[in-house]
């Protein structure tokens, strides 16, 4: 089903507006004049962001919008408002366009008698089955705003271990990125200014400004088809990543890198951990919580081992001979998971796997980074001290002859 936006008069000529679910802008119309409102104006839902396989649903919403609006939920239902009144007291201050339009179409499904659980599963917006499958045993319980405070904390937490990595690999990129500019331009502008007046020199140059030289004439001849080279070999690069076997393969290349890939490995297994330890602790079924947290492992490599952990439990296995058979992660984890599965507290046990692995990470990281902010910094003031040497060396072997 594709959403609407849509803007009608109710009974009494007052204009409202909002976002129906329907098959088609004749069903939404029918719909609206079902609810006794006279459609002015139905238009589909934008779908410039929509991914294409997910069958019209629009992509994965933003983690810090869902927790928002999931934490606000929580609050709104645990001081006793009914859950339609709370979607539409959010729905009137929500902060941006795309909250709001979320939060109707989510609405429009309650108000035709469906669970929040269902109206999430339909909502164009494409929410993760975890996140569905935990609202649909917090209906079940009685306990919906506790659970909704829990998955909140633990989309949160989740998106704090991806930021994690992307922070470690944006200060490094940025910086290289800056330096390879900032080079370029002195090599194809600068340089060959300055150099021109050593053209007619018959003396023989110091070997680092025949470098510089040399680079600088490489840079100005060749470095346009280097720069077109290096973006078709990234559009070649993303392509050959929408084949799902390469893109597996690739990520089993990730995580035998030194390492980047013992923090994938790590940001990984914390999110499986603590989106299998959230669900087992709301009352999601064991199978079906592993299914639901083999899904939000981004890597494919370990998604699949992970799913062969769960094959293996569906067949009677224990998780922990199962983790011991995949070689999923280190011997923390399984150690922990027999733990968990002896004394019948595995959710408990999951969460304080996930909580060590990001902390791990979170302390690898900002090694990582110490390490390299000054010697990226010294490797900018080499590369720049080498440029400056091969202008100046000339130069000051001149005025010593004279």
């Amino acid at each position: 089903m594709a959403a609407y936006d849509y803007s009608a008069y109710d009974h009494s000529g007052k204009k409202v507006s909002g976002v129906i679910t329907a098959d088609s802008e004749r069903h939404a119309r029918r719909l609206l004049k079902e609810k006794s409102l006279l459609p002015s104006a139905v238009k589909e839902v934008n779908t410039q962001s929509k991914a294409v396989s997910s069958g019209g649903r629009e992509a994965r919403v933003n983690n810090f919008d869902l927790s928002l609006l999931l934490q606000q939920q929580a609050i709104l239902i645990q001081s006793g408002l009914p859950l339609e009144d709370a979607l539409r007291m959010t729905i009137e201050q929500a902060e941006t366009e795309k909250q709001r339009r979320m939060l109707q179409s989510w609405r429009s499904e309650i108000v035709e008698g469906r669970s929040f659980s269902e109206a999430l599963r339909r909502s164009p917006y494409k929410i993760p089955e975890s996140i569905i499958a935990g609202i649909s045993v917090g209906e079940e319980s009685g306990h919906l705003h506790e659970v909704l405070m829990r998955l909140a904390e633990d989309i949160e937490t989740s998106a704090e271990n991806r930021k994690t990595i992307s922070r470690a690999m944006i200060y490094p990129a940025t910086l290289i990125s800056t330096s390879i500019i900032v080079v370029a331009i002195m090599m194809v502008w600068v340089v060959p200014k300055i150099t021109a007046i050593f053209a007619s020199s018959n003396r023989e140059l110091p070997l680092v400004t025949r470098i510089v030289i040399n680079v600088s004439e490489f840079t100005q001849s060749y470095g346009l088809f280097v720069l077109i080279a290096a973006f078709g070999l990234f559009a070649l690069f993303v392509q050959a990543m929408k084949d799902p076997e390469r893109k597996e393969r690739w990520h089993a290349f990730m995580l035998s890198m030194p390492g980047i890939g013992r923090w994938i490995r790590m940001a990984n297994i914390a999110d499986w951990s603590r989106s299998l330890g959230v669900l087992l602790n709301n009352g999601v079924p064991a199978l079906a919580a592993l299914k639901i947290s083999s899904s939000v492992v981004s890597n494919l490599h370990l998604r699949r081992k992970m799913e062969g952990v769960t094959e293996a439990m569906r067949q009677g296995s224990s998780m922990q001979k199962a983790l011991q058979d995949s070689s999923v992660g280190s011997g923390f984890l399984v150690h922990m998971v027999g733990s968990g599965e002896a004394s019948s507290e595995l959710d408990k046990m999951l969460l304080r796997v996930s909580e060590y692995y990001s902390l791990r990470l979170s302390n690898a990281v900002e090694v990582f980074l110490k390490l390299m902010n000054p010697i990226l910094i010294i490797f900018m003031g080499m590369i720049i001290l080498s440029v400056v040497a091969a202008v100046m060396l000339p130069i000051m072997d001149m005025n010593n002859m004279i």
